[in-house]
């Protein structure tokens, strides 16, 4: 297989590059990555210009099998870019966004960068895994959990056009393998980073922007924050067609108006 591999930390992230030693077992890797931490970008893409572009010298880019760029860009346009075949004409036949440092759970994956460049590749029609880890600032980071996961996912996940496969978002408990306590197929829960803010303003012409810490109570059996406090891995496939409930909420907004339009 031939992987195109992109993240939201950056290129020197220890994630990206676990989860491209991963992906060297099972085929050819070409990684397109910003050249520096592009989190909460979502799938933003900027309106054209030139995008600094330079191949990645590091000692994991020597390692047979993996060719590696940086771009100054965020992560959406790192995955566009990766599939456009301007920096190589391998032909790609899945997209892996990740190994993300933290959990990408609920509402958060609306910005989510991990997850944007994911969902930018599937709607160019190639099947996407976004995965991070449940890693928290100055613990022990277990990639090797996540790698390991990485590649059971992908052998399940066969190759195949977006249409036959669902975007998946993989959440991976931050333990050992042999501390994980199985797999979820998860939905969406509604944990959300907007709450989590504090705003004030710092001096005069700078509003602070500070994150909180996740809260402390946990989304209900199902969602993937549940799957993850259970220690077990979380995979939620990413549905990008209408809910039924809200197509009809819509339907009958409109046959209101509709209604008061002929009095």
């Amino acid at each position: 297989m031939n992987f195109l591999l992109t993240n939201d930390d950056g290129i020197d992230a220890p994630g990206l590059w676990a989860a491209s030693r991963a992906l060297a077992e099972l085929g050819r890797v070409l990684i397109v990555a910003p050249n520096a931490n592009y989190s909460g970008y979502g799938a933003a893409l900027p309106p054209s210009r030139d995008v600094f572009c330079e191949a990645y010298p590091a000692s994991g880019a020597a390692m047979p099998g993996i060719t590696a760029f940086s771009l100054a860009a965020p992560p959406a346009v790192c995955a566009q870019v990766g599939l456009s075949g301007a920096l190589s004409k391998i032909p790609i036949d899945l997209v892996v966004s990740g190994i993300n440092h933290g959990a990408n759970l609920g509402h958060d994956v609306l910005y989510s960068g991990t997850v944007g460049a994911a969902l930018t590749a599937y709607l160019l029609g190639k099947p996407a895994i976004a995965i991070s880890l449940d890693a928290k600032p100055g613990g022990v980071d277990h990639w090797n959990t996540a790698a390991w996961c990485l590649k059971e996912i992908i052998k399940s996940h066969a190759a195949g056009s977006a249409a036959e496969q669902p975007l998946l978002n993989a959440n991976i408990p931050n333990r050992p393998i042999g501390q994980l306590t199985g797999i979820e197929i998860t939905s969406l829960g509604v944990t959300s980073c907007l709450d989590r803010y504090t705003i004030s303003m710092s001096h005069e012409h700078a509003v602070h922007f500070e994150p909180g810490a996740m809260p402390t109570t946990l989304d209900g059996p199902g969602s993937d924050a549940w799957a993850l406090a259970n220690g077990s891995v979380s995979l939620t496939p990413i549905r990008l067609f209408p809910d039924i409930m809200y197509v009809s909420a819509a339907q009958g907004c409109l046959d209101q108006m509709q209604l008061a339009a002929a009095f």
